[in-house]
């Protein structure tokens, strides 16, 4: 009964934010490039804007988190955020900017203090001792998560072809800054406060207040502690190249579909439908993560550490598999050029999203000790941003090659992830004798057989 509570006091929060931050997804680079008419290299110039000042403030905001709370931080992002939404209704380039800098630090809040805080609290009510182990919230967010979005996808369509006009889907006037309201007012009076240096809670009115023992560590002293287990380098160099190539890819697949479009239906003089090709990448990221969600429901993190069966390497099989295919799925759109070859190659990548993003939260809530959470999470990001950046500012030239080698060098580096995930996390015998997961020390099988051996 708690576990559901839990489930729904975090969830429609986190779908209300989503909600707000998919009303634009399938739209930055159309309203760029086609509606305020800049060039390539302008519009590379604001992504690029985005993820240096993501890169810039990882540190910070997760150091903040941590220090200062995970709710407070999820309340300063929904007003972030809305900030950054309003600035496309400007033209002026250094306001754009301005909006994408404020874009790339609600981008650090997004992506670690809301996790942060899940895991964190669900940590403290000791759910893992229930029948609702973590894989299963990490795949029931992301389900939700695709499902909000094409929602989000099919109503931003709808107001594009009612109003004829790509920003309003950023602002649907009042509609996405009641819909970051909203969030900050759920999280105000259904959330609890917890933070990574004391690990006190502060209860709502006296009600679900939870009491932690505290700790000693401070969150960066805690992040660096964490970052010495191999396997989070690991998971880092794993997420730089795939999340680093999703990216990319959310730059480039608007440009290459209408330029498909555009070559086999050149007597047509009709546009690309962004919000509805968004909704079925959606729908392909959810089957992922329904895959994923059927095939670890009955793993556990203490399965992860003490077996040596199919059971314990699965996530790992379940992660390397979604690396590997999304690798051919790159290679396809770089070798073909036909539109239906290219939707097709982007729909298995976005149905390899679906497996990756849980099984990657998954390995993070496992991995990363609650005390330096957001901080160690963001610092695992800036290699991501960095790599983001330096893709970016290569844009330029001839289109359809730089295309090409965008996509077979997003091939090369997923292989290599591919690899690395497997060597790096799915071989027992390379692991440490033991790791600190959670706020447990866990030994594996293979030490606890080697001491039974020197005993016997």
């Amino acid at each position: 009964m708690e576990a559901k509570q839990f489930c729904k006091t975090f969830l429609r929060v986190y779908l209300v934010v989503m909600a707000s931050e998919w009303l634009q997804g399938p739209y930055v680079y159309s309203l760029f490039r086609e509606e305020k008419g800049l060039e390539e290299r302008e519009v590379a110039s604001l992504y690029i804007a985005t993820y240096v000042s993501a890169a810039f403030s990882a540190f910070l905001t997760g150091y903040m988190a941590d220090r200062f709370g995970r709710k407070t931080a999820c309340l300063v992002f929904c007003g972030i955020h809305s900030l950054a939404s309003s600035s496309v209704k400007f033209d002026a380039m250094w306001i754009l900017i301005m909006g994408r800098v404020l874009s790339g630090i609600g981008l650090n809040l997004l992506w670690t203090s809301f996790e942060s805080w899940m895991i964190t609290e669900y940590n403290a009510r000791e759910l893992d001792q229930s029948s609702f182990p973590l894989s299963s919230m990490f795949s029931i967010m992301t389900k939700y998560n695709c499902m909000t979005a094409i929602l989000a996808g099919a109503v931003g369509y709808c107001i594009v072809l009612t109003s004829g006009s790509k920003s309003n889907p950023f602002i649907v006037g009042v509609v996405r800054l009641c819909l970051d309201a909203v969030a900050a007012l759920l999280i105000l009076y259904t959330w609890n406060e917890n933070n990574g240096v004391s690990g006190i809670y502060e209860s709502r009115g006296g009600q679900d207040g939870l009491d932690c023992d505290t700790t000693d560590e401070m969150p960066d002293k805690q992040a660096i502690s964490t970052l010495r287990d191999p396997r989070i380098w690991v998971l880092s160099f794993a997420s730089c190249c795939f999340e680093g190539v999703m990216f990319i890819f959310t730059f480039f697949w608007p440009g290459t579909l209408q330029g498909a479009h555009g070559t086999e239906h050149s007597d047509h003089d009709d546009n690309t439908p962004y919000g509805v090709i968004f909704a079925s990448f959606m729908a392909a990221m959810v089957l992922g993560a329904m895959i994923f969600s059927f095939f670890i429901r009955n793993t556990n993190s203490a399965t992860i550490e003490r077996s040596t069966t199919i059971g314990a390497v699965l996530p790992t099989l379940l992660l390397g598999s979604a690396l590997f295919f999304g690798a051919s799925s790159f290679l396809i759109a770089a070798l073909f050029e036909a539109e239906q070859q290219l939707y097709s190659a982007f729909l298995l990548l976005e149905f390899c999203n679906g497996v990756y993003v849980p099984a990657m939260a998954y390995y993070r809530g496992m991995l990363v000790d609650d005390s330096g959470r957001a901080l160690t999470y963001g610092l695992m990001n800036i290699p991501l941003f960095i790599f983001v950046v330096v893709a970016l500012y290569t844009t330029g030239g001839n289109r359809e090659v730089h295309r090409q080698t965008v996509f077979v060098i997003s091939a090369v580096l997923l292989l290599a992830a591919t690899v690395s995930v497997v060597l790096g996390l799915g071989l027992p015998a390379i692991r440490p004798g033991f790791s600190k997961i959670g706020n447990e020390v866990m030994y594996d099988i293979d030490s606890t057989e080697k001491e039974e051996s020197e005993l016997g």
